[in-house]
């Protein structure tokens, strides 16, 4: 089993999506990354359907959007449509703006996709380390960087990990940005 790294330049809290491509983007720059992510695997829930024209052209960048398109539905469930009731006819529905056509701003089309579909892509897309499970439980910040305790909820141990930047990917509910409000407030 490898040993944690103690040390990177960014500590990435979070991998979904963003996350993620984070990770991959910071990889492809030679930036040091560790991402850690709470919870015990990658999302097994078909979240967030759209993935926009803007984010298609980053993953062009990193020659992930042909593999992304290959796992997306088909343009037509890149529908919003209106309606009184869920058994009702629709009154009105309209294209998702860049899914059925290319814009003119843009050489790609975006993809209708789900983050279970999404995620793997993104997760093979690059080698940093990934550590499951682990959550962000303190954070103290000083000049040169900061040092994150690590929660290892399935072994139930503490480790620490120093960054001289973290990126805060975990959602509405951060617990990096919770934990970055404490460390600045001393």
């Amino acid at each position: 089993m490898p040993v944690p790294a103690t040390e990177a330049e960014v500590l990435i809290v979070g991998g979904g999506p963003v996350g993620l491509t984070a990770r991959a983007l910071l990889e492809r720059r030679g930036v040091s990354t560790v991402l850690v992510e709470k919870h015990a695997t990658l999302s097994p829930f078909p979240r967030s359907r759209l993935v926009n024209v803007r984010t298609i052209e980053i993953f062009r960048s990193l020659g992930l959007a042909e593999p992304v398109a290959a796992g997306a539905f088909a343009p037509e469930y890149g529908r919003v449509r209106f309606r009184d009731t869920l058994r009702a006819d629709d009154f009105a529905t309209a294209a998702m703006i860049g899914i059925n056509a290319p814009i003119p701003e843009s050489p790609v089309i975006g993809v209708v996709t789900s983050q279970d579909r999404l995620e793997p892509v993104l997760l093979a897309a690059a080698h940093a380390p990934v550590r499951f499970g682990v959550e962000l439980t303190g954070l103290t910040e000083d000049a040169d960087g900061v040092t994150a305790v690590l929660l290892d909820r399935r072994q139930g141990t503490e480790s620490r990990l120093r960054a001289r930047y973290v990126l805060a990917a975990d959602g509405a509910n951060s617990t990096a940005r919770d934990c970055e409000d404490t460390a600045t407030a001393d």
